[in-house]
Parts: structure tokens; sequence; C-alpha cells
């Protein structure tokens, strides 16, 4: 549950990039894009037409950096850093950076197979070693890092999450081209993972220069993007900056895309409108009492008008049942300050207007955090940040001991599905055991679920074939024109 701090703080992560910088085994440094001459590297391209970016805010430029709330910075770092795999049209995990990958029968150990030649956006070679410094730098952000718990199934990533070792002693290189990860228990999401654009390999050289792994690299210019293939139809990708709004941008014509802010009027303008969601739910949790008690409660609450409360959230329907079993005279909410506070009061407001004596515990987000992770806060509303794989985050915070677990002491079902999402190695089944996973939680009056926030995307009417895959990356191969 220490994770909850940085899922709330998440919401408020801007949608765009500055001048790069890496964070290397947890110290922080500056570190400069590509500079001078480079007509001499491969892959370098002087034509192919050209993709304009609306850019709001700032971005570190490192990939780990980038979590599910941001749609712009999760774009510019797939532009940029490429991983080991990468999702298909239909979500499902497929060579990338690695053309191959193979799992022992006991499905503990992949060797993932890098091709020969294999070269970084600077032209230099890109190795196993390479690869496996980058994943270690991960892991080393430490056990308050949405990207670094993603991959505790790794043996050793824990000991090196939490500063108890200085590599991850499950990861190794055993030859230029070949990386080997070594899971202490059966984890199937592992490519799927793999395939976020947190775990996109990144670096520096020694005098600081970026080294991008990606289909683009830094120009001249920081806010220039240029394609390290001439075969890429689309050669230059332009970051148009903006303090405000980015809804004038698309309006003259002056960007081909752009993340339209929540209220934004779209209404006119010369472009699609796209409604993408993110891998960012909003939940209400209920750890007190029975079960009984906590289904009377939950029947209280209204989730689609608690819905209404929060800007960009879409709200979910969930099937509840007829009769529900009385609910306590009174209730202690969690109130967490910031994008939470109104969804916070709305609650209390419902429990109230039913006739229960409700306290409210209103503290920041902090405090907050601390009353989540010490079991002080048994009724409160909660950001569920997936982002990383196709098991939504869901998987993070039922799966019974996990750095997120929210609900303690596990039930046999619980702890049995939580297994079987990370063993199950057809994707449907796997999303079959999640929905089942939820329901269970759902049904136990552990969990309600409010709503899936979203976002809106301006695409100028002039980019035929631009296409966002499921992760809210931007696949820009078969644009065919920009205007």
């Amino acid at each position: 549950m220490r994770r909850l701090l940085l899922a709330v703080l998440i919401l408020a992560a801007s949608c765009a990039g500055q001048r790069p910088t890496l964070q290397d085994d947890g110290a922080s440094r500056e570190v400069n894009p590509q500079t001078g001459d480079r007509s001499g590297l491969a892959g370098s391209v002087d034509g192919g037409l050209v993709f304009r970016m609306a850019v709001v805010g700032e971005w570190s430029g490192d990939p780990a950096d980038v979590g599910p709330a941001s749609l712009t910075n999760r774009a510019l770092a797939d532009f940029l850093f490429e991983g080991l795999s990468r999702l298909d049209a239909l979500g499902r995990p497929e060579a990338a950076l690695a053309e191959r990958w193979f799992v022992s029968d006991d499905r503990l150990t992949w060797t993932f197979v890098l091709p020969d030649g294999l070269t970084d956006g600077l032209g230099e070679p890109l190795t196993a070693r390479d690869v496996k410094q980058s994943l270690g730098r991960v892991a080393a952000r430490g056990p308050a890092d949405q990207a670094a718990i993603a991959l505790t199934a790794v043996m050793g990533w824990t000991d090196r999450m939490n500063g108890d070792a200085g590599g991850v002693a499950g990861i190794s290189a055993p030859d230029e081209t070949t990386l080997v990860i070594r899971l202490s228990a059966p984890f199937e999401l592992l490519p799927a993972v793999l395939a976020s654009p947190p775990f996109g390999i990144s670096g520096a050289t020694a005098d600081g220069t970026v080294r991008t792994t990606g289909a683009y690299r830094y120009g001249d210019d920081p806010d220039v993007l240029v394609a390290v293939s001439d075969t890429e139809t689309v050669g230059r990708i332009e970051l148009v900056r903006t303090d405000g709004d980015p809804t004038d941008l698309i309006a003259a014509g002056r960007v081909d895309w752009a993340v339209l802010p929540p209220g934004a009027l779209a209404e006119g303008l010369p472009a699609d409108v796209i409604r993408q969601p993110l891998e960012l739910d909003i939940v209400l949790v209920a750890r007190f009492g029975n079960r009984d008690e906590r289904l009377g409660l939950l029947a209280i609450v209204e989730p689609l008008l608690l819905a209404t409360e929060v800007e960009a959230l879409s709200p979910r329907v969930t099937p509840r049942a007829i009769e529900a079993p009385p609910a306590p005279d009174a209730a202690l909410v969690d109130v967490p300050l910031g994008i939470l506070a109104s969804l916070g009061e709305a609650i209390v407001a419902q429990l109230e207007d039913a006739g229960l004596t409700v306290v409210a515990v209103l503290s920041s987000t902090e405090d907050f955090a601390a009353r989540v992770a010490s079991g002080d806060a048994v009724l409160f509303p909660a950001v569920v940040a997936g982002g990383m794989g196709s098991a939504r985050g869901i998987l993070r915070f039922a799966t019974p001991g996990a750095v997120d677990d929210f609900f303690g002491p596990a039930s046999e079902v619980r702890t049995e599905l939580a297994a079987a999402v990370a063993a199950e190695t057809d994707p449907d089944q796997r999303a079959l055991f999640i929905d089942a996973l939820e329901r269970v939680l759902i049904d136990d009056g552990l969990l309600l679920p409010i709503g899936r926030f979203e976002v809106r995307v301006a695409v100028g009417n002039g980019v035929p074939g631009l296409r966002h895959r499921v992760d809210g990356t931007v696949e820009l191969s078969g644009v065919t024109a920009v205007s």
C-alpha cells in the first residue's frame, strides 16, 4: 500500500515533455540530447512526413517516469524507447527489441534473443548487457515506484528494489544477444509488462547523451524527434509546447495531435475527437466489520452519482444485489485532500442522507496514504493505477501480500484467482480470471467500482492512418499523409 500516495499524485501528472533526464541507480543527473553533426550516423533521414504534437507541461525524459495518467508522455516515451516486446493491435505482446523469446517448461525461465547488429538511436551497438542495466535501473527506483513493483516476480528484483542488492540476481546476459530472466513463480504477464512504455530500454553514454532505442531519436533541437530508419513514413515529429489548453493549436491547424483538457469544447474543431480510456480507475474500498455490514453500507452508495464528482471520469456500471443486508448505524470515512476530496465528501453526504452517523477524517494525501497503509482507514476512495501489461491495476491491489494489497487477510478464493491470473498462458482466459477476481471483491463487499478515467484526443483531419493502441500509445506506421 506504499504505492497509494503515488497513485493519487499521478492524477496531477502533466501531459508533456522537457529536455530529457535519466535517473541512474537512484541518483538523478542531467543528460543532454545528442548534439553536433550526426550526418554520418546509420539510419539518419532527411525526408518523410512531419507530425506535430501538442505538449503541455513537463516530463523528465526517463521512460520509467511515465505513468498511466499522461497519454502524451506515454506516446513520447514509446516513440523514443522500445521495450523487449510491444503490444499488437489486439493488445497482445509481440517481438520488439527482442526478435523472439522462449520459456522453460516450468515457466520460470524466460530467454529473450536480440538480433545480431542491434543498435541504439546513436548508431552504437545495443547488447543484452545494456538491456540488463536498463531493467536494473527500474528496479533501483524503489518500492514506492509504480514501474518497479510491476516485476517483483523476477528473482532478486525485490532485493534490488529495497536496496539490499547491487543488481537483480534473476536477470543475466550470458552473451551480447541473449537476456535471461528467471522468476520465483510463474508470471505469464512478463512480456506484456515489458511492452509497457516505462520499460522502454534506455540509458546514457559516458558524456551524458541519451541512448534512445525506439523508432525516433532526438534531433539537434530537443523539441524535434527524427526517425532512426528511412523506412518510417513519418520522418519527423515536432513538439509544439503550450502552457495551457492546446485546443486553440488544433483549431488553428498548428498541431496534428493533442490531448484535450476536461471541459474543453471540441465542437467545430478540424479534427477527429477520440475518447481514450486510461488504465486508471477509482474505486470505493470497504474493509471493516463482516461481509453483511459492508454489503449493507455499499448498497446505499450510488456510484453513478459519485462518478460525476471527478472530471474526466467515465462511470462503471456494476450489477448490484436486489436485496442487501441492513447497513450499520455509523461509518468512518476517510477523505483525502486533492482530486479525490469532492468524491469523499459526496460519499459522506450519501451516507448521511440515508440516516447514518458519519465521522469523516479529512487528511493530506501523505497522511491519507499512511492511514490506508496502517489499516486505520476502513472506508475510502482509492485510485487503482494500471498501465503495466494487460492485467489491469486490480490484480496488484488484490494479490494477497503484494506491495499494494488493499484488503489484508486473504481468502482462499482470492489467493487462488490471483495466482491463476499470473500463471495463465491464454490472454482471453486470463481476462476471465481478472474479472472473476474483481467480482469476488465486489461480492464480499470489499470493493465498489466507481469509474475509469478517460481523455479526449484530437487528431487532425489530415492524418489518415494514425491509430491508438490499447495502451494509449500512438502507431504512426500506417499514416499516409499529414496536411
